[in-house]
Parts: structure tokens; C-alpha cells; sequence
């Protein structure tokens, strides 16, 4: 694998740089950590709160966002072998649980408990629209005058665009969605900013680096060029996603599982015995969310968020989300696609939807990347050695 002139240039801005100066404070939260960038260590008497989504990682009383960085600060990795062994399959798609490569190296949290408060449709789609105002306008008051970069490509991530924002919003997207997108901007007389988003392979060896073992890279696409408009930007922008609205907007709940023949022989057994099924899916979603959902989809945001040194976010995963996720009765709530009714919502009407969520394929540039070896091989080039 041989390395291409803009990761390598990557690399060497890097590690050229000291490690991040560790800033202090007593209580630490996920809302410090992922409410605006810049800090990317923290020393901590305790941490508050349980994250399930946004990965946060620690090493001893030191956290961050970036498993990359706490390496970094020990200046060694001390190989974890049962994740080498979760991983060693080429077909891996992310790693689970609260391990990590290093075995020194935590991930803190664990998965929320469901509540039972919100039983309709109309509610939901309400106070998941309300949410979705409150935690973005959270995010833009820590941000002031930086651009909003929406990834773009089925309705979660659509109705984020109806979102009355401050700050400057540009929308991108990739092939096949970006004419579908282009087609929603226009349908709904959003005045929104639209770019085609590409995909190379210049910046691979800093996504090996960064990523960590944690996911299966070829599901991660358009790194270099969107670090190329962070840059464009000074790295004022703040990347937004909709990642995993439709888990819980949808009857996606009913099925999403990290490990679906396990869940399905363990609900199926208690409905026998209880009648009960869909009350304890509801159990088994959010432990999915927490193994499956966080390091699949919430790991990824952290690897757009160190490539392109700027916060990367997703709309349905803030403070004001999690209550509305805390207290939902899916099974009454959620029979249908409530994303329409969201939509409504923050539209103040009607929104027209494209048919079609084509979704891209997988990265062929990143297949076979990684695993283990590449990690290692790159790692220990920059000086960093592991035992």
C-alpha cells in the first residue's frame, strides 16, 4: 500500500504537532465534549452522564473523542488481542462493545432504558421536531458564524435542510442521491446551497490512522474532499448527519439489531412467555443502538471530525433528543414513517419527498483496509510501537 503525496503531507501536519495540551475541569459531560471543537483531550475528576452514541473513550482519568489522540498520549499502544481477534475477518463491519485496540483504552457509557411516556405518532413527530430546533440551535450558539454542512441523502437527513438555521447552510451529497437531493431544494423553495460531493483515495493512510480498527472503512466515503471544504472554510463548519434517525422514526426499530438471530431468539422466547414482544424489542433496540448504531455511525462522525479537524454532529442525537428517545412508547408511537409528519412540522406544511433512497455502494478504494496490519503498519512508521 503505497502512500499517496496528500496523506502523507496529512500525516506529517500531524504528527508534527505536539500532542493536544490536556485542559482540566472537575465534572465532564458529552456535551462539552461534542457541543463545539477545539479540545481534544480532557482531564476529569468525574465524568457525568452515559454516552451511547457519540463515542467517548478514556484512559485512565483522561477522555476524548479520539481513541487516535489518547494513543498518541501515551505514546504506545498496548495491543488489545480479543479486538484483534473481533476483527481479524475481512468482513467485520464495526468493532462493538466497549474495548478498543489499546487495551488500556476504554469506551465509557452504555445503552439508555426505554420510557413508555409518548404513545402517539403526532406527538412524537412533535417533540422530535422540537428537539431537533433545540439541539441545533445549541450547537450554532457554541458555533457562531460557522457554516452548517449537511450530508445529504434520505429524510433524516432531508428535513434537517427544513431546519430554521442562523448561521450559513450549504447541502452535499454524493452520487446516486445528489440529483434527488438537488430535486428536494427545489420542490420545497428551500433556499439551501447545493454541492456534488467526490471520493479518492489521497488521504487513505490518515483514515487507517484515525479510524483505529473500529469500523470497516469501505462503508466511510468522501473524507479527502470533505476535508477539503473544512479547509475551504478556515475549518469554521460544523459537518451535520442524520444518522440513525430512521431507527427510531421508522419501523426500523422493530428489526435493527447487532445481532438479529440472538435477538429474535431472545424476544421470541419472552413473548411466548409474556406476550410481550414488541415492549422488549424496545429494550433490545437501544442496546443495539449502543453496540451497533454508536460505533458504526458514531464512530464514523469522529473520523470526519479528526480528518477534518472540525466538529462533525448528527441532528438526532443531542441533549433534547435523548429526553424525546427516553421517553417514547415506539410500539404505540411508531407503526409507520413518522419522518413525513416531522417534516410537517418544521416545514409548517406538506414536504415533498423524492421516491427513491438509492444510497452508495460500498468503497471499493478502502476494501481490505482495515484490519489490524495497515493499523499497525502506519503507526509504527510515525514512531508509535505497540506490544
Amino acid at each position: 500500500m503505497k502512500t499517496s503525496a496528500a496523506a502523507t503531507t496529512c500525516l506529517q501536519d500531524y504528527f508534527q504537532q505536539s500532542v493536544a495540551p490536556v485542559k482540566q475541569c472537575e465534572v465532564l459531560s458529552e456535551e462539552m465534549i461534542w457541543s463545539r471543537h477545539g479540545v481534544s483531550l480532557w482531564e476529569a475528576g468525574r465524568f457525568k452522564g452515559s454516552p451511547y452514541f457519540y463515542p467517548v473513550y478514556r484512559y485512565g482519568n483522561v477522555y476524548s473523542y479520539s481513541l487516535l489522540d489518547l494513543i498518541r498520549y501515551k505514546k504506545n499502544l498496548s495491543l488489545n488481542h480479543r479486538v484483534v481477534r473481533q476483527i481479524s475477518t475481512k468482513k467485520y463491519p464495526y468493532l462493538s462493545g466497549n474495548e478498543t485496540i489499546d487495551s488500556e483504552i476504554v469506551r465509557i457509557g452504555g445503552p439508555p432504558s426505554p420510557g413508555f411516556v409518548i404513545k402517539s405518532a403526532e406527538e412524537y413527530a412533535s417533540r422530535i421536531a422540537g428537539a431537533l430546533r433545540q439541539d441545533t440551535s445549541s450547537i450554532e450558539d457554541a458555533n457562531p458564524g460557522f457554516t452548517n454542512i449537511v450530508l445529504c441523502g434520505g429524510r433524516d437527513s432531508l428535513n434537517l435542510l427544513l431546519l430554521p438555521w442562523r448561521n450559513p447552510v450549504l447541502a452535499v451529497s454524493g452520487q446516486p442521491n445528489y440529483d434527488l437531493v438537488k430535486g428536494f431544494i427545489a420542490d420545497n423553495g428551500l433556499s439551501v446551497g447545493i454541492m456534488l460531493l467526490r471520493d479518492d483515495d489521497s488521504l487513505l493512510d490518515v483514515e487507517i490512522l484515525i479510524n483505529c480498527c473500529r469500523n470497516n472503512l469501505e462503508h466511510c466515503r468522501w473524507g479527502p474532499h470533505l476535508r477539503e471544504i473544512s479547509m475551504r472554510f478556515d475549518r469554521k463548519v460544523v459537518f451535520w448527519l442524520g444518522q440513525l434517525g430512521d431507527t427510531f422514526a421508522t419501523t426500523f426499530w422493530k428489526t435493527y439489531s447487532h445481532n438479529r438471530k440472538m435477538a429474535d431468539k431472545i424476544c421470541s422466547t419472552i413473548s411466548r412467555a409474556f406476550g410481550a414482544y414488541e415492549t422488549y424489542r424496545h429494550g433490545y433496540f437501544f442496546k443495539s443502538l449502543w453496540n451497533r448504531g454508536a460505533m458504526w455511525q458514531g464512530a464514523h462522525m469522529s473520523i470526519i471530525r479528526q480528518l477534518c479537524d472540525a466538529l462533525a454532529v448528527s441532528g438526532y442525537h443531542g441533549p433534547s433528543m435523548r429526553r424525546v428517545l427516553s421517553e417514547v412508547d415506539l410500539k404505540r408511537a411508531v407503526q409507520d414513517d413518522v419522518r413525513p409528519l416531522i417534516g410537517k412540522c418544521l416545514h409548517g406544511g406538506p414536504v415533498i419527498y423524492p421516491e427513491a433512497n438509492p444510497g452508495p455502494p460500498r468503497s471499493d478504494i478502502r476494501r481490505g483496509v482495515s484490519q489490524v496490519e495497515p493499523f499497525l503498519k502506519i503507526l509504527s512508521t510515525l514512531g508509535i510501537p505497540y506490544n
